[in-house]
């Protein structure tokens, strides 16, 4: 259902025509090959852009480690994290894409209750990539 909605917007930002009779909307019948039928696992995600194209890397936290400084000192706990997908978007696609993730998010809320969050609420998330 979202790939549609990111195709749909795409056919939509390539329309030059007429602006009084705009196209009508395709309809598409999403085919998932057998070897990503699964999907992959992920409860960490990492935004991030260019000026041409938004980069969603998926990841998964590994165990935390303590990891001391090449310059020396206290060591501080690391938690790893290995990329399992990478998806680039383009920009004209961000709204369409965030706003079938909050169509989504409703819907779940409605039919099987609120979703917890994590962390705690007074932070920020983190940037990325770091320092930017």
């Amino acid at each position: 259902m979202l790939l549609a909605h990111v195709d749909e917007l795409a056919a939509w930002v390539r329309w030059r025509g007429d602006r009084s009779h705009p196209p009508e909307r395709p309809s598409f019948a999403l085919q998932v090959p057998d070897a990503l039928e699964g999907g992959v696992y992920t409860n960490l995600v990492a935004v991030w852009h260019t000026p041409y194209e938004f980069t969603l890397d998926f990841a998964v936290m590994l165990p935390t480690q303590m990891v001391a400084p090449p310059e020396g000192g206290q060591a501080v706990p690391v938690t790893p994290a290995r990329v399992v997908s990478r998806v680039k978007i383009p920009p004209a696609a961000v709204f369409e894409l965030m706003q079938a993730l909050s169509q989504n998010e409703r819907h779940y809320e409605e039919n099987i209750g609120p979703i917890p969050r994590l962390g705690r609420p007074d932070t920020d998330p983190p940037l990325f990539p770091p320092g930017s």
